[in-house]
């Protein structure tokens, strides 16, 4: 079985989808008991639709190139600027956002794994689109969107419990 970089995206996008409207139910059911969300809950439930968002819009941006009349190896390279371009500013903000989120805690051990993930993710892209190591695929593509939205899950699960007891 040979499956098409195409395939793997657009199963992806409809993934993330689908996390972006179950994490917004869930945070629209804490709402229905009555109990507003704290500053905490409003910075997760914005990640929760950021990366979903993200990790959607990250899966269809090579066949959009793609249909737009670019050749594989500019598909990738494009892509990897554009995903660099969102990914990166992202990351750089997310701590500061969660500091004034959360106050005074200390940042679990998941958030530093997963922005050390970030700057892998980050990496591999910029090795994509500079093809100087590797040559320009879809595989750094596929790995950082992945990572978007497995961030967007681990925080999903890891903050889960907050939304059930308020």
């Amino acid at each position: 079985m040979d499956p098409q970089p195409s395939e793997f995206f657009y199963a992806l996008a409809t993934l993330s989808m689908a996390f972006v409207g179950f994490s917004a139910i869930v945070a629209v059911l804490h709402q229905g008991t009555g109990k507003p969300l704290s500053s905490f809950h409003v910075l997760i439930t914005s990640v929760f639709v950021e990366l979903g968002l993200m990790a959607t819009g990250f899966a269809m941006l090579a066949p959009l190139l793609a249909i737009c009349g670019l050749r594989g190896d500019q598909v990738w390279r494009a892509s990897s600027a554009i995903m660099l371009a969102i990914l990166v500013p992202w990351l750089l903000m997310y701590p500061k956002r969660r500091k004034a989120a959360t106050r005074k805690r200390k940042f679990p051990p998941r958030v530093y794994i997963m922005l050390i993930l970030g700057t892998v993710a980050s990496v591999a892209l910029c090795l994509n689109l500079v093809g100087s190591l590797i040559d320009p695929g879809p595989a750094p593509l596929a790995i950082a969107t992945v990572y978007v939205l497995s961030f967007a899950s681990v925080a999903f699960i890891g903050t889960y419990s907050s939304f059930l007891r308020g």
